[in-house]
């Protein structure tokens, strides 16, 4: 049957499978059926209509499942109401939207660069994939290019139909967000049976043991458990993770690895090595929130749902949900080693031999920089402390200019501190009913106005994230009409990318110290309790300072009525300054 070219692209918009004929004198178009070729031809080329299916992971992972069935019958029914018969299933059961390296789709793919396939039909936009770029990419430019009908079934997509394909890059969008939502879901699933408690892991972490009648379920070891305490009162004593480390080698305190015979008797060369404990092995073990009575959910994810890979996540980045396992540690005790731990990033040491309480705690009251500590090498016969004193570090570093020395002598710091949690120690004990009641005062007037400012804060964080959400709707709006090149597309989305997880990551914190300020009487009962066992101190401790106070204010000192004058804030931990 011979038919005209007008006809030849109707039955091509239609799907029907076509077969070339070319010969030395004549060139006509003929519909062919399946199976049927001329041998009188030169050259056959067969097409036909992709029925493509997809079966999520989330969905069923057991073979052909019903699903699959069930997208299987309505592309028939779609195909054959078209009046499309030559077709063929491509079918990915078990693979996620957001991963386009499906062998079916990819084998889909190479069969319409060949130009065996004139026609894709899905059961709706997400079975193609729920990356709106990637999905964009293929709908509206590898189809168009290779002359490739594209229809979704259940969204009414058929890019024969142009007005239809309008709101195509929308409905991309909104599946991504959906499978974004998933990812979202899975992970709180894991979040889930985590705080209930069950350890999954093959060996119980150093410290622990598990249970007789519960493997699952975490009890405290009698013979490493105070090695982890005692690793943690060092740390609150203000000692590094190299110092601690020779103390319990020194003490012949054997590490970890020496209670795992299978393992550490590949290693062992000689006896020492049993107490030779490694700065990492330290600041895992501080580091670890397993001892406070919470878990790491994971320590390997996808940072972003569209990645196939997992990555190990940094330790500030993975999340601890409260378990119900025995803390090796109090809570309060493990939150300050923590800060500990931060403010020695940041603030070298003393080198002189004098023991800095205050490493990290000290502040410039007017330019808010840290004090460093320094020591006289001048009148080596005085004690270390009475030739040491602190000064800011941006006048240290900048000179004059920037800020002024705010100079301290380290005894009289001391000596100031430790009378200011002596005087509040004895307020406790004498009263403890009118000590609460005079910081939790304090603390509401703090409180209302920094819930007041974290709810602005707020207000404006959630509106900045909705204009960035509608500025990307129009950016990728423009993409498609090609108002903007590919490359400025995603140069333009990897900044929106960014700045919306800046903001989410804002929105969070803020979200966090928002409901710390609602543990207002929790906080001053456990700095009550605190303060209670330092009302008898003679002498003022690292671990003391570390355990109560936050920071430390010093003022440049000024001469009044020709007295120097210097004025010391001290702000305790949980409350703030006490007045």
């Amino acid at each position: 049957m011979q038919i005209s070219p007008e006809k030849y692209n109707q039955q091509l918009q239609e799907g029907a499978g076509i077969a070339i004929i070319k010969t030395a004198y004549f060139c006509h178009w003929i519909l062919k059926k399946p199976q049927e070729v001329n041998m009188q031809t030169t050259e056959i080329r067969e097409t036909w209509t992709a029925l493509y299916a997809r079966l999520s992971l989330d969905d069923g992972n057991v073979g052909e499942s019903m699903s699959i069935q069930s997208q299987k019958a309505i592309l028939t029914r779609k195909a054959e109401e078209l009046g499309i018969y030559n077709y063929r299933f491509y079918v990915d059961d078990g693979y996620s939207g957001t991963n386009f390296n499906r062998p079916s789709f990819q084998q889909m793919i190479a069969d319409i660069e060949a130009g065996k396939v004139t026609c894709v039909i899905t059961k709706d936009l997400s079975r193609l994939g729920r990356n709106y770029l990637e999905s964009g990419a293929y709908i509206e430019v590898f189809f168009p290019k290779h002359q490739v009908r594209y229809i979704a079934v259940n969204d009414g997509v058929d890019s024969a139909n142009s007005g239809e394909m309008d709101i195509t890059p929308f409905k991309n969008i909104l599946n991504e967000f959906y499978s974004r939502d998933v990812s979202k879901k899975v992970k709180s699933g894991k979040y889930i049976r985590a705080s209930q408690g069950k350890f999954m892991g093959t060996h119980a972490p150093f410290g622990y043991q598990k249970g007789p009648e519960d493997k699952n379920h975490l009890i405290a070891d009698e013979e490493t458990a105070p090695t982890v305490r005692y690793i943690f009162q060092l740390a609150l004593q203000g000692m590094g993770n190299n110092k601690i480390g020779k103390i319990l080698y020194e003490q012949k305190i054997p590490k970890p690895a020496y209670y795992k015979p299978e393992y550490f008797g590949k290693f062992l060369v000689k006896e020492d090595d049993a107490y030779s404990w490694k700065q990492e092995t330290v600041i895992r073990i501080l580091r670890n929130p397993l001892y406070k009575g919470y878990f790491w959910v994971q320590k390997y994810d996808k940072k972003h749902f569209k990645q196939e890979t997992r990555g190990y996540i940094p330790m500030s980045e993975r999340t601890i949900i409260p378990s119900d396992h025995e803390a090796l540690v109090d809570e309060h005790t493990w939150d300050t080693v923590q800060e500990i731990l931060d403010r020695h990033t940041k603030v070298k040491p003393c080198t002189s031999g004098y023991e800095n309480k205050f490493r990290g705690i000290l502040k410039c009251a007017d330019c808010g920089s840290t004090l460093m500590v320094h020591t006289d090498g001048r009148n080596k016969e005085k004690p270390v402390i009475e030739r040491t004193f602190y000064q800011c570090r941006i006048y240290r570093v900048r000179g004059t200019g920037f800020c002024s020395q705010h100079r301290i002598n380290a005894d009289d710091l001391e000596e100031l501190v430790l009378a200011d949690i002596q005087t509040h120690a004895k307020k406790v004990i004498k009263n403890r009913e009118k000590f609460m009641r005079k910081v939790l005062g304090q603390m509401d007037m703090t409180a209302v106005n920094n819930r007041e400012n974290i709810q602005k804060k707020l207000e404006k964080l959630e509106k900045k994230l909705l204009e960035s959400d509608r500025q990307f709707i129009k950016l990728y709006e423009d993409f498609t009409k090609q108002l903007v090149s590919e490359q400025q597309f995603r140069m333009l989305s990897t900044h929106f990318e960014q700045e919306k997880k800046e903001t989410t990551e804002e929105i969070e914190k803020l979200k966090t110290t928002a409901d710390n300020l609602k543990d207002s009487t929790c906080k001053a009962e456990q700095l009550a309790n605190e303060m209670a066992e330092c009302a008898e101190i003679k002498e003022l401790t690292t671990a003391i300072v570390n355990r109560l106070i936050e920071k430390i204010e010093v003022s440049e000192p000024q001469t009044i009525d020709g007295e120097k004058v210097q004025n010391i804030r001290i702000f305790y931990k949980f409350v703030g300054e006490i007045n």
